[in-house]
């Protein structure tokens, strides 16, 4: 899977918002550091070589439930399989009851900064926070090897999505401009999800008010990638409307790139399988309806340009010639792009 520019999970549509921690002033909470004294006279821990191994898989199995979206099925493709060329030194920390490995971290170290990829702990052990103590291990390891930032992964737009992460000292976020602000600066509302979900509104909004009613639907997949596919046959939103006319899917949804409203015609892809190969699908993706997750090809696709919505009316002529049978089958009073 490639890195997505939106996520699909608990079925809504958020935007990964990338966060740091500066070290050069950072402090605990007073909870944090209770969190930390408690563990740290209960349980040994350690920073080692990344070392995947059969107790450190069998945490990972017994965690996977928890897992959001798409997830690899053992813990040595989860941490190595996507990356590709990695130049990053990469440890671990272990954290051992006894002789039982109770808790384990992965994380990269670069030149100046630190950056976490995943953490397991085992369940029985919920009240000690395990979780929590692991983060604490590398924050301190990367101050005692005198690096700038911290890197946690990234947060969803809704703060409180993964917000677990932003406990642990005063973050900076990385804006729509690529630049590092304040996290006291964030603002939802200019966050691209945001901006996709405000844009697709208008656009149902228009298509109910005309009588076209349908479903929304949510599609983890518009990010799916595979190398060796190629991939400008399928469908690419992250989130549409979904009609269907005469027993034919379309789609009408946002494209962001364009800025304009695009209309689909939309089939199961037979490469659905090959595709996701390999990869499992989270409790959420899978219980709720709201969710596409068969992967999708567009077979034929217009554009409308955002500015002449209002000046589309229904008509049973196709207004391009393009489509035996058009989406909405509208008439337009400008021309499609």
């Amino acid at each position: 899977m490639n890195k997505p520019e939106y996520i699909c999970v608990k079925g809504d549509l958020f935007s990964p918002v990338h966060v740091r921690l500066p070290l050069h002033d950072h402090k605990l909470s007073k909870s944090l550091r209770k969190i930390n004294r408690l563990n740290e006279d209960r349980f040994r821990w350690q920073m080692c070589p990344c070392d995947v191994d059969e107790d450190a898989e069998r945490l990972y199995r017994n965690q996977k439930e928890d897992f959001q979206a798409f997830i690899y099925p053992n813990l040595e493709e989860a941490i190595f399989s996507a990356r590709g060329d990695n130049s990053f030194k990469t440890f671990s920390i272990r954290v051992y009851d006894g002789d039982s490995l109770v808790a384990i971290s992965f994380f990269d170290v670069g030149q100046d900064s630190m950056a976490s990829l995943l953490g397991l702990h085992d369940k029985n052990y919920y009240k000690e926070s395990l979780g929590n103590f692991t983060i604490l291990k590398e924050i301190e390891v990367a101050k005692r090897m005198g690096l700038k930032y911290y890197y946690p992964g990234y947060v969803l737009d809704d703060l409180k999505v993964f917000g677990y992460k932003l406990r642990f000292g005063n973050f900076q976020f990385k804006d729509v401009s690529r630049r590092w602000k304040s996290l006291e600066q964030f603002e939802f509302g200019k966050t691209e999800s945001a901006q996709f979900k405000s844009k697709f509104n208008q656009l149902v909004k228009w298509l109910e008010d005309n009588g076209m009613m349908g479903q929304r639907r949510i599609y983890p997949l518009h990010y799916a990638f595979n190398p060796g596919i190629d991939q400008s046959q399928f469908y690419r939103y992250p989130m549409y409307y979904e009609l269907d006319f005469n027993g034919e899917k379309y789609a009408a949804s946002y494209d962001p790139d364009k800025n304009t409203f695009v209309w689909s015609q939309i089939v199961k892809s037979p490469l659905h399988h090959r595709l996701l190969l390999g990869l499992e699908l989270s409790i959420d993706l899978k219980s709720q309806p709201v969710y596409e997750m068969h992967l999708l090809e567009a077979v034929k696709e217009i554009h409308i340009p955002i500015e002449v919505l209002d000046q589309l009316e229904i008509s049973s002529v196709t207004p391009t010639g393009q489509w035996s049978e058009p989406i909405t089958s509208l008439r337009m009073k400008a021309s499609f792009k």
